[in-house]
């Protein structure tokens, strides 16, 4: 997992655990019989009515990061920290993302990326595997939208062996057409499950949709017809002519100094060619205007699967941060806006949350849910009337406290580890983002404002240009939704007729067979 989207998904995972605990405040006395880790209340015991407030925040420092450029331009951050014997590395190539895919061939970039631990010039891949096994530490590839990040975990001891094996994936991978073939039979059976998954298809199309022509929109790990074109030769010129030092940063965490940190980079890295990287203009995708529906037809599915969005924010937007929290206190947590009302009062759901993803260029906004199959206009329209209710960015002051303690108060939990250190610091370096980003953050979060929430909300979630993909039974829907959107345009696919690479979705019509002479 690359060290943005990883970013995310730990923040999530976090928003979901903790906001459970704030989901059961409530004014009114906890009953005795509820329920604990063990069964009911203890006898005796009694419950407090409230959450208790937060304390007083305690100061954050960010570690700061050592850096040096190598003559061929790879930038170096270190971060010393020596607690425990652990070191962390991560490369990521910024201009070997998935954006980079060629034109309607997307999944080259993504198994570039997992190639490279399939052997190199002068290991394979069981050598390789072995090798990290046996000093305990792992080694792992994956392609993002904007970059290819390699992580590297080891401990001190192993520091020369493991960054040995670092080097010798990135610069020599062989991409041996035995090993691509593995990789291509296993990642089609995937493929071919989820090509029945209402949820993969609604994910897929849903950025599809939003992102029009952009690869931003295209599936990173391909399509099951590019997926069986892909060849060694490709992947090969994919590597060389984007996999350039000058293009990339290198972080290590951990038990390490800064001398020794530039001197094993310089040792494994220094001689890996500079080279100038073609760099493609990338036009920000162009807002659809009116609310475009998209039914995916699944006859035998019980559930529907829901997708609500737009276009969203970069990642280097200066707006970021108080995007962050309307986010939060809209859909970003098991105690959002949209979680309690579609699944705590109205129980549509087992869970309903937004997300901004955004990346170097553009970004996106979705809401993501499910439900049967007869509550599905119901749910959907509660999900539209909620983002319409937000847009407004009426927030109490009570919405505003509890999501500025939590996300400033969970920041220093997820900047403990020497992974998650480098993760930070290479976001920064990426996204061109303050130098004092990282150390700021809590506070940046504590000082957004009701004012700035309003704006970003108004900025981002109107309801006259949203895109719905709906993946399901349609027939059991379609006449219902189309009354409750009768405004809408409508486009319905079956699901085995849908191909994401064309203009319109849809597969190319059969040629009728020649009349018979």
């Amino acid at each position: 997992m690359t060290f943005l989207r990883k970013e995310i998904f730990v923040a999530a995972a976090l928003m979901l655990s903790a906001g459970f605990a704030f989901a059961q405040k409530s004014s009114a006395p906890v009953a005795q019989e509820q329920e604990n880790g063990t069964g009911v209340v203890p006898p005796g015991v009694k419950l407090a009515p409230t959450m208790p407030p937060p304390g007083r925040a305690k100061p954050f420092n960010f570690p700061e990061a050592a850096t040096k450029t190598l003559p061929n331009g790879l930038r170096i951050f270190v971060v010393s920290d020596h607690s425990e014997p652990a070191i962390a590395a991560q490369l990521v190539i910024l201009s070997a993302g998935s954006i980079k895919d060629p034109r309607d061939m997307p999944g080259v970039a993504e198994m570039t990326a997992n190639m490279l631990t399939q052997g190199t010039a002068t290991r394979s891949a069981r050598d390789i595997a072995e090798a990290i096994d046996f000093i305990g530490g792992s080694l792992m590839a994956e392609a993002g939208k904007d970059s290819t990040a390699v992580t590297l975990d080891i401990v001190k001891k192993d520091l020369q062996t493991g960054f040995d094996l670092m080097s010798d994936v990135v610069l020599h991978p062989a991409f041996k057409a035995d090993e691509l073939a593995r990789q291509q039979q296993q990642l089609l059976s995937n493929l071919t499950v989820q090509y029945s998954d209402p949820d993969y298809l609604a994910s897929v199309v849903f950025a599809r949709t939003v992102y029009g022509a952009s690869p931003y929109g295209w599936p990173s790990e391909g399509t099951p017809e590019t997926v069986q074109k892909l060849d060694p030769a490709q992947l090969t010129k994919f590597h060389d002519s984007n996999y350039a030092p000058n293009q990339a940063l290198l972080a290590i965490t951990g038990d390490i100094t800064p001398e020794e940190a530039f001197a094993v980079a310089e040792k494994y890295f220094g001689a890996w060619p500079k080279i100038v990287v073609t760099v493609e203009s990338q036009r920000a995708p162009q807002m659809s205007h009116g609310m475009h529906i998209w039914l995916i037809d699944k006859p035998d599915a019980v559930q529907t699967q829901i997708r609500v969005g737009k276009l969203g924010i970069r990642r280097g937007d200066p707006n970021y941060i108080p995007v962050v929290v309307m986010n939060r206190i809209f859909g970003g947590g098991y105690n959002s806006r949209l979680n309690t009302e579609v699944r705590v009062k109205k129980g549509l759901t087992y869970g309903a949350y937004s997300s901004f993803t955004p990346h170097r260029y553009a970004g996106s906004f979705q809401v993501g849910t499910y439900t049967r199959t007869a509550a599905t206009v119901e749910a959907t329209k509660l999900v539209v009337d909620l983002i319409q209710k937000m847009s407004t960015g009426d927030v109490t002051a009570e919405e505003m406290n509890f999501a500025r303690d939590y996300l400033a108060g969970v920041y220093p939990i997820q900047s403990e580890t020497a992974e998650q250190v480098a993760e930070r610091v290479l976001t920064v370096a990426a996204y061109d983002l303050p130098a004092d980003y990282n150390s700021t953050y809590p506070e940046r979060i504590r000082s957004v404002t009701s004012q700035q929430v309003e704006d970003e909300a108004k900025r981002h979630l109107q309801t006259n240009d949203l895109n719905l993909v709906l993946a399901g039974n349609v027939s059991a829907f379609r006449d219902e939704l189309k009354k409750t959107f009768p405004d809408a345009e409508y486009e319905e696919i079956p699901y085995d007729q849908l191909d994401v690479l064309s203009d319109n979705l849809r597969k190319p019509a059969e040629n009728p067979a020649p009349p018979a002479k």
